[in-house]
């Protein structure tokens, strides 16, 4: 059902060994993942692959301490305990809506697990866990809309990648500065843009509230992708009276220990909504059981792994 689970993170970032850990405990018969396993893990990282080895006591110290303060952040939502020794990550029952809802993102957090014929699923998952969240950020009366590639016949914008921006332009209230040349004639794609709301203000002027968004599960791809729709990119073809709100959401706990953002000097002009935010949203916004139901996670937990 999953790949690779013998590979870990090739970074030392203990917010990627603590995922790493839980995805291991989650699947594992006894429900845990213990020092003992890591440093039976890097030995054989050591015998089979050189470059990819590292110092098991180190990291265990490193990810279990993350862990016990991501429990402490998440609170009952945080489906994994950290045993009384410090020796061993443990699963609990996981019987809530919250849990479900931060195990689901953990699976799309780690996309390379996940057999590229469920990809998909978790994807179209997570974009919907976004909208639900992202409709609750914005103000009362305000329109809110999807623009995803592959929306189908439902999506609200159609047509090739000219035409949607040409709706957008128009849902917005600006003048578009772009010709039909300025894109490839076959793109039908989202122009990096995932989501969209704006608020009318009870006539047809422009100057409005606008945010748009982006969603992207990738562990490295954020750096860029949190920009992607930003007023910066986009504001030479759709010149609004002012700029707009712009929105990264991904399934990472994008944190340090200490709780500060990992990496802030990566961040440029756009609000990072993480795991630990989409959790507390959706808790503030009682959305757990509106949220779509991920079947892979089901699936994963049926399968039995022997270690």
């Amino acid at each position: 059902m999953l790949q690779a689970l013998e590979d870990p993170p090739k970074t030392a970032d203990p917010f990627f060994w603590a995922d790493f850990a839980e995805l291991r405990a989650l699947i594992h018969p006894d429900g845990c993942f213990s020092r003992g396993d890591l440093a039976s893990l890097a030995k054989r990282m050591r015998d089979t692959a050189s470059d990819r080895s590292f110092d098991p006591e180190t990291r265990w110290h490193d990810l279990i301490s993350f862990a016990g303060a991501r429990g402490q952040a998440f609170g009952a939502a945080y489906p994994f305990r950290v045993s009384g020794d410090d020796d061993t990550l443990e699963r609990t029952a996981a019987n809530s809506a919250g849990q479900r809802t931060y195990l689901q993102l953990l699976l799309a957090s780690l996309m390379r697990h996940v057999p590229s014929k469920r990809r998909g699923e978790l994807a179209r998952f997570f974009e919907m866990t976004c909208f639900w969240v992202f409709s609750h950020l914005m103000p009362e009366g305000a329109e809110i809309r999807s623009t995803w590639a592959n929306g189908g016949e439902q999506a609200p914008y159609q047509g090739t990648l000219f035409q949607k921006m040409q709706q957008i332009a128009r849902d917005i209230r600006c003048t578009p500065n772009f010709n039909e040349h300025d894109f490839k004639a076959t793109d039908t794609g989202d122009g990096n843009i995932d989501l969209i709301a704006w608020h009318p203000m009870s006539d047809n002027r422009p100057g409005i509230p606008i945010a748009f968004a982006q969603c992207g599960c990738s562990k490295d791809d954020w750096r860029f992708k949190h920009l992607q729709a930003s007023y910066a990119n986009h504001s030479w073809r759709l010149p609004v009276m002012h700029p707009w709100t712009a929105y990264y959401f991904l399934p990472i706990d994008l944190r340090r220990a200490d709780g500060g953002w990992a990496y802030q000097g990566d961040i440029g002009q756009a609000i990072i909504v993480d795991r630990l935010r989409l959790l507390r949203q959706s808790s503030q916004h009682c959305l757990h059981e509106k949220l779509p139901h991920l079947p892979l996670l089901a699936d994963v937990q049926a399968v039995k792994y022997a270690y």
